[in-house]
Order: structure tokens, then sequence, then C-alpha cells
């Protein structure tokens, strides 16, 4: 562009008179010059920007190597100092730290990397069957609690899996069924799982397809995003978000309401909040957790998503969302000492806030259709 500005300027008709000079030689220098300084200003904007893109996209990195036990973990490192942990045993994400270097998840010290047990911690994922019992809807028999997908090991999708050119780290893991899952749960079904690194946030989204042949039934999965959040002290944690809404108490088997006031950890809490799907609830789709004992206090938001994605052929895809369940848990002493890969005072530093699609009106997915289970977490330094 420079060359061709130089020579727009030397092909300028030469001026004869003062007059000539000004009056049409130089219009016409102007105008190819004015045009060509614009447009290299433009060139050189555009590749400041893309440069600027690449130097993040250099300084992060997506790298597969071998973790605790011996594992496969894939550990996404962003430009901004951020970084996650994500094992192939389960799809678990087993850590994520900002880029002040601050842990956002729980991980238990007694967690398990076997290659059997599910890990205990960062963000095990649910999958088909949620509690100790398959209810109506999932047509099978029970299973183990919480599904068998957080006990499976899980391919990394390599063409995905990726620093992208805005820096951010990307890992895919993809899970389909098997004889073995057959037998468990008679469903053909693909997962996708995307752990996206991003700066200041971590967002993790599951994608479930139904594979059965045409004319099959639909089926009605359970999934969760199990996430164990690390707090300075579960006693003083108040998590907003969730006022008014209904919700199922496991202990006692009550279904009870919401009210006004934050939820609060005094006792063990195990409670299932119904994500108002068809009822015509308004839900909020955004939860804080805060930490009354520190001024000012650091606070943690977790946008949730889920979707119905349905498949029209030729006239393309419908997608449509709807308010996630959300799980409520913290076992509290006696609980936390009887599971044996649980720390005994590890409950202290810990809460779960878990997305998910649970209840009994949860949509109805035909072969070839999917469901978008997603969380994005983000976490707010005090404000001084």
């Amino acid at each position: 562009l420079l060359l061709r500005l130089v020579a727009e300027i030397r092909r300028a008709p030469p001026s004869t008179t003062p007059t000539d000079h000004h009056m049409a030689a130089r219009p016409e220098v102007s105008a190819v010059a004015v045009v060509m300084v614009g447009t290299v200003g433009l060139g050189l904007a555009i590749a400041a920007y893309f440069a600027v893109r690449r130097f993040a996209a250099k300084a992060s990195s997506v790298v597969v190597g071998v973790g605790e036990g011996g594992l496969p973990v894939i550990r996404l490192r962003h430009a901004s100092g951020a970084l996650a942990d994500v094992y192939l045993h389960g799809a678990t994400v087993t850590r994520y730290a900002n880029e002040a270097g601050v842990d956002v998840l729980w991980l238990s010290s007694g967690a398990k990397f076997d290659g059997k047990n599910a890990i205990r911690g960062g963000i095990p994922l649910v999958f088909p069957q949620f509690g100790p019992k398959a209810d109506a809807l999932l047509g099978c028999e029970s299973m183990s609690q919480h599904g068998f997908v957080r006990k499976t090991a899980w391919e990394v999708d390599a063409h995905a899996t990726e620093v992208t050119l805005s820096g951010d780290c990307r890992a895919v893991l993809r899970l389909g069924d098997s004889e073995a899952t057959r037998a468990k749960w008679p469903h053909k079904f693909a997962l996708e799982y995307t752990v996206t690194l991003m700066d200041g946030l971590l967002r993790t989204a599951l994608k479930i397809t139904n594979l059965d042949d045409d004319g099959a039934p639909p089926f009605q999965p359970q999934a969760l995003l199990h996430t164990y959040f690390r707090v300075d002290e579960a006693r003083e944690t108040e998590v907003d978000g969730l006022a008014c809404r209904t919700y199922l108490d496991q202990l006692t088997g009550a279904t009870l309401t919401q009210g006004s006031d934050p939820i609060t950890f005094v006792g063990e809490t195990d409670r299932v909040y119904d994500g108002g799907h068809n009822t015509g609830v308004q839900a909020t789709r955004i939860l804080t957790m805060t930490p009354t004992g520190a001024r000012p206090p650091a606070q943690l938001r977790v946008a949730l998503e889920a979707q119905h994605v349905e498949e029209f052929g030729e006239l393309g895809t419908v997608a449509t969302d709807f308010p996630p369940d959300v799980v409520v848990w913290n076992p509290h002493v006696a609980k936390a000492k009887a599971m044996g890969d649980f720390d005994d005072d590890g409950w202290m530093r810990m809460c779960c806030i878990e997305p998910g699609i649970l209840n009994t009106r949860r949509p109805t997915v035909a072969p070839g259709n999917s469901l978008v289970l997603a969380q994005t977490i983000a976490h707010v330094p005090p404000v001084s």
C-alpha cells in the first residue's frame, strides 16, 4: 500500500502554472493519497489487532500431560495467569485458579486418582442418573448414584482442544455409549464436554445428544455439574439467587419454598431447587456466594444455562432455553467423616452449587436432538 501511494504521487501530472498546480494536479494527488493513507491506517490497525491476539494466544497454552496417579490430564494455562486442570477420567475439572492465583474449586486431600473411583472435588459430571435410585422417567433399573460417566475415561477431541485466536484455552472431551453403558441405560448417546478458560472466567458445557434410531421413543436423562466451590468458612458463606424457589429437602423429604433470605450453612444441607421449567416461574440464572466474615468480601458468581436443541432437517435448528435445577449441598460434620475420600474438616472449606436437569418436567429428547447444560464461573475480587 505504501509503494502504491508513492507511485500515485509520482504519476501526478506536472503543473505549468501555479494555478494549474493548485486547481488540477494537487486535488488529484490529494484524493488518491487520502484514500491510500486511510487504507494503510486501517490495514495497520487490523494488523495490530491480530498481532495482539496472536501474542495472547502464544502466551496461553493447552497441554496434555500426566497427572496424579499417572492419569492423563489436560492443563489449561491462560495468558492472564489463570489455570485449570481437566482429567480425562470422568472428564473432571479438578482445579481452577484465577489470574491472582486464588483457587476457586475445592479438592479433597483424600481424592482418589486410581482410574476407578470418582474424583472427590472439582467438577464431577453426573449422568444419566442423579440420586441413588432411578426415577420413572429414566426407563431403567437403578445404577450407582450419580451414574457412570464420572468413573469412565473420556477421549480428547484433538482438533477442538486448542488455544483460540483470542487466547482462550479450550478442552473438548467426548464419550459415547458402549455395550457396558447400554447394559445400565438402554440408549445410544454422544456426550461432548467443553471446558473454556478465559480472562476472568471458566465455562463448562455438557452437550447430550440422543443417537437412538429414528422412530425410537425419546429419552429423559438427568445431568448435573457437581461443582465443589472452595470457601474460607462454610458457616460464614451466603448463597443468593434462589429466593422464592421451591426445593426438595433431601434430608427430610419435605418440599419447601425458599424465603427471601440467602441460603446459609448451619448444618448438613442437601436441597434440590426446582428450576421452574414449564411452571411460569421466572428463575434467576445468576447465583452469588459471599463470605460474610470478610470485609470487603470477594464473591463467586455462577451463570447457569440449559437448552433443549431440536433438529428439523432442512428447516433448521430450534434451541429453547429453560432454567436449570440447582443442588445445594454441604455434608457437615458427620457425613464428612463417614466418607473415606473426604477430609474430616473439609466441609468447612467447601459448598456445592450444582446446576442440573433433574426434575420430573425435564425435556424429552428425541433421536437426533440434544440437551445442553452449562455454567460460567467468575471470581469477583473485593473492591477496596
